[in-house]
């Protein structure tokens, strides 16, 4: 009795490379033409490019007085980003471009590890499509960022899990963090822009 052959399948790192260039495309087809993205964060990455104290103090304004209401990392990024490339919009939202590619792979090896390659892919490839992620990879807000990190912390809770280690658990809750962080920023904002106004009343 014949046995039948098997249908061939394509490889699954074929695949991940198909989803990944997917996500690429999507993400950086003519990127230029949403110009700097969000103008608010752009005029901050702007500013912390000019001095360190700029930098340090996650500044909007030139004159380093007032902070963006945004964790520094993400806007960081963009700063080495203009610093290396100059300023214009592709160095502005080309890091998230590529942040929301690299979470579509962080993404793939999460999943697959547990479930196997063919979940990771689905997945993957969920997250590569959905439009609200390829709309937020397109500018300049740092969420982007944000699920990279969450992603990231995933991983390390993970590999804490399976090894018993307590730095990466550190090292998770750390990064896990930072979704508190951002709104601790925002209350630091309301902060300096009351600071601002009671100075502005004073001086008149």
């Amino acid at each position: 009795m014949d046995r039948a052959k098997p249908s061939w399948r394509p490889p699954l790192g074929l695949g991940l490379f198909a989803v990944l260039t997917t996500a690429a495309a999507l993400r950086l087809w003519r990127l230029s033409q949403n110009g700097f993205g969000n103008e608010y964060y752009t005029a901050g990455v702007r500013s912390m490019s000019l001095s360190w104290h700029n930098f340090l103090y996650n500044s909007f304004d030139p004159a380093g007085f007032i902070s963006v209401d945004k964790p520094p990392v993400g806007l960081w990024i963009q700063v080495a980003s203009v610093k290396l490339f100059g300023f214009h919009a592709l160095s502005v939202l080309g890091p998230q471009a590529l942040e929301g590619v690299a979470a579509v792979a962080l993404l793939y090896h999460l999943v697959q590890r547990r479930f196997g390659a063919a979940a990771g892919l689905l997945a993957a490839l969920f997250l590569a499509l959905t439009p609200v992620s390829v709309a937020i990879d397109r500018s300049s807000n740092i969420d982007s960022c944000l699920v990279l990190v969450l992603l990231l912390a995933a991983w390390a809770l993970t590999l804490a899990v399976e090894k018993g280690s307590l730095l990466l658990l550190a090292l998770a809750m750390g990064a896990g963090r930072r979704r508190v962080q951002r709104e601790d920023a925002r209350r630091v904002r309301r902060a300096s822009d009351l600071r601002a106004g009671l100075l502005s009343s004073a001086r008149r």
